[in-house]
């Protein structure tokens, strides 16, 4: 059982300030990093699901965005093949959310339709894959930009 140690008044809290600002710090620090394992996760996820689209005039490849909080990040190029992946964003300080979307009327209907024939490359569940498939290496990059190791280890 512990006992109290008589801590003279002069020292008695000393240091609290600098304790809580090394807390916040952390916690900011904490905070950003979180953000850009986010980020890092999600244009990993929207690239993959880039190359899996199915493909005619390039349209459906290339409105692929990223939004953190709602705020674009990254896209593609629109009418083009090119399956490549555009930072025109800025990473916020903090963020509790991201997402992964393809914007032509059609994204959602070649996104289900299993049935459909691709001539030109490309797959039915070209986001919901990625995501199935690698789902471990998405937990991975977030919690490696946070310090955290997920391979099994501590």
């Amino acid at each position: 059982m512990g006992h109290r140690i008589d801590i003279p008044a002069e020292q008695y809290l000393k240091g609290l300030d600098e304790a809580a600002r090394n807390i916040q710090s952390a916690v900011d620090s904490l905070e950003r990093t979180s953000v850009e394992g986010l980020a890092e996760a999600l244009v990993f996820i929207a690239g993959e699901a880039q190359q899996r689209a199915p493909v005619d005039t390039g349209d459906l490849r290339g409105s692929v965005e990223v939004r953190i909080d709602g705020e674009l990040y990254a896209q593609g190029k629109k009418g083009t093949d090119e399956i490549d992946l555009y930072i025109v964003g800025e990473l916020p300080e903090s963020a509790s959310k991201g997402e992964v979307s393809f914007n032509t009327p059609y994204a959602a209907v070649q996104h289900e339709q299993t049935a459909y024939d691709h001539p030109r490359g490309g797959q039915a569940k070209y986001l919901e894959s990625v995501l199935v498939e690698n789902k471990e290496e998405i937990l991975r990059t977030i919690a490696a930009r946070m310090g955290f190791d997920k391979s099994g280890g501590d």
